[in-house]
């Protein structure tokens, strides 16, 4: 028995679907891990004193900034993905927009 032509279209639909759903979880985790890092830099942020600097939590810090990385990381392969899917089914891409460059 032969499977209707539009099967492979609604696969792809839906593995398209379902990366831009994780994709918008995974930035809105990455604004979670930004914000983490920005109080973090803020608690340590006032007058000069041995007190404050002890308060910032280097450890914390690196914890963040690698799991900002793996973040990253996540996100560019995800584009990548969900931009395959959107070739294959002629779906809207995902676009890229550097603004650390000017």
């Amino acid at each position: 028995m032969e499977r209707p032509m539009t099967i492979p279209n609604q696969d792809i639909y839906y593995q398209y679907s379902e990366s831009r759903e994780l994709l918008t979880a995974t930035l809105i985790e990455r604004n979670q891990l930004l914000r983490a890092l920005e109080s973090l830099s803020k608690a340590s942020q006032g007058p000069v004193s041995t007190e404050i600097i002890a308060r910032f939590d280097l450890g914390r810090a690196q914890t963040l900034l690698f799991q900002l990385s793996v973040i990253t990381k996540k996100i560019d392969s995800l584009i990548i993905l969900i931009n395959s899917y959107a070739e294959k089914a002629g779906m809207p891409q995902v676009e890229m927009i550097d603004h650390g460059s000017t």
